[in-house]
Formats: structure tokens, C-alpha cells, sequence
């Protein structure tokens, strides 16, 4: 089973203090953490679990600790993923690169600067649970300019938009 191209699948926080974050969000959400790096790869990379299935992860400090949570969507390729970003205008952060046997990751910045990755799943597809209390269920794009980045996604990820209002409030949503 794997998540459909273009579906969030995964989020993930790299923080300073990684053991302080794993503390924190198990206390906040009953999540049992288990580090999943090597005992030499320098730094740590806890999925959280709940009820038994996998819902997110905490890491640092091997990489700049960002200190917010980062959505991962899935993809095919991730080296497609990374064409099909330069294409549309976008930056490459991180270029394609596997993790482990896991799969292989990408991070990538939209023409506003926000940033999010893509994931190839190979062994791990993603989230194994979520959309229930304790776990994600919700991304969000702030930008000053919707219009721009419903092209970007469209042309990177396939995602066609709706306008939705709630109130006062006017939103887009993304969708396959």
C-alpha cells in the first residue's frame, strides 16, 4: 500500500534539542517514540507512534534544527519531483537523497520561498495513521499570492484549487 501521487503523507520536525521535542510531543500527544538512526550517523530521528502505528517523527541535531513541523507529499520520483520544481520556478533546498531504505526525500521552496518535501516511498510509505486526535490531519500554505502558488502545485503536484469561505475568512484548498 502507498499514498497516491500528490497526497501529504508524512510530517517530521527537526529541532535542537531533540530529546526536549520527543519529551514534549509524547507528553502532549501519548506518542511512543523509537530512535530509528544508526548509532553513528551523529544525530536522531524518532518516529512517533500511536497506538502501534506511525504517525510522525522528531529529529536533529543532524540537520539545521528549522523548529517547525515539515510536510512531506508523495511522489513517484523524487528526482522527477525536483525537475518538475525547477521547471515550474521553484528552488531545490535539499536536492533528492535516500534515507536509508526507507525511501527518498526531497526539499523544495515555492516561488514565495515556503518550503516542503516530497517522499518516494520505498520500505516506509508514511503516515500509517492520522486525520485522528494525537495525529496530523492538516497542512497549510500561507502566501500573499494564492493565485501564484496554485500554479506552482498544479504544475509541480497535480493539485487543483477551490475557494472556500468561512465567514470573513476566504481560503484555498488544494485537491486532487
Amino acid at each position: 500500500k502507498s499514498y497516491p501521487y500528490g497526497v501529504p503523507c508524512w510530517v517530521d520536525t527537526i529541532q535542537p534539542d531533540v530529546e526536549a521535542a520527543v519529551a514534549f510531543y509524547s507528553g502532549l500527544f501519548g506518542w511512543e517514540c523509537e530512535d530509528q538512526m544508526p548509532p553513528d550517523a551523529g544525530g536522531h530521528y524518532y518516529t512517533a507512534k500511536l497506538h502501534g502505528l506511525e504517525v510522525a517523527a522528531i529529529g536533529g541535531p543532524f540537520a539545521a534544527p528549522k523548529g517547525m513541523w515539515q510536510s512531506y507529499v508523495a511522489v513517484e520520483s523524487a528526482d522527477d519531483a525536483a525537475r518538475r520544481v525547477e521547471k515550474a520556478g521553484g528552488r531545490i533546498v535539499t536536492e533528492p537523497t535516500d534515507a536509508m531504505d526507507a525511501g527518498r526525500y526531497a526539499t523544495f521552496a515555492d516561488l514565495a520561498g515556503a518550503e516542503f518535501s516530497v517522499w518516494q516511498a520505498r520500505r516506509q510509505i508514511g503516515a500509517q495513521l492520522c486525520n485522528e486526535p494525537g495525529t496530523w490531519n492538516f497542512s497549510e500554505l500561507n502566501t500573499r499570492d494564492p493565485e501564484q502558488a496554485a500554479q506552482f502545485y498544479g504544475d509541480v503536484l497535480d493539485w487543483e484549487v477551490e475557494d472556500f469561505s468561512m465567514g470573513d475568512s476566504n481560503f484555498t484548498i488544494f485537491k486532487l
